[in-house]
């Protein structure tokens, strides 16, 4: 059963990353979704702060694509398993969101963040992302 949470559509433009990505994965990702004209994956983003959690290719391949919205689940750090796979630092979520404010990134795949239920599929077409619709505020 998927995770019980509501989608917000929020600007890309308003998410704050704070890891780097690997080009490769999202060059791979950006042809996926271009192919299929679905988003079908939210990016998960702290509630408080709009770091991004969960999604840093997702958000990167939104930018490329110049979408006015993207699909995010708004979560707490209470509600998530912080894992730190930093290779030389253990990692807390305020050094990561403290690395989101700063506009700093990390190495890709320095977190894990582990969610009690899977992340509800999506599904939507690229064309309602693409234009500034007030009907998926």
């Amino acid at each position: 059963m998927p995770l019980n949470k509501s989608i917000h559509f929020l600007s890309p433009y308003d998410l704050k990353p704070n890891e780097e990505v690997l080009p490769e994965r999202a060059v791979w990702l950006q042809q996926k979704v271009e192919q299929e004209q679905l988003w079908r994956v939210p990016i998960t983003v702290d509630r408080q702060t709009n770091s991004i959690m969960d999604g840093h290719h997702r958000h990167l391949v939104a930018c490329r694509l110049g979408l006015a919205k993207v699909p995010c689940i708004l979560l707490d750090y209470d509600e998530v398993e912080f894992i730190s796979t930093h290779p030389s630092r253990a990692l807390t979520p305020k050094c990561v969101i403290e690395h989101a404010k700063a506009g700093k990134r990390l190495p890709p795949k320095s977190t894990r963040h582990q969610f009690s239920r899977p992340l509800p599929n999506c599904n939507i077409s690229l064309n309602l992302l693409v234009d500034n619709a007030s009907y998926l505020e």
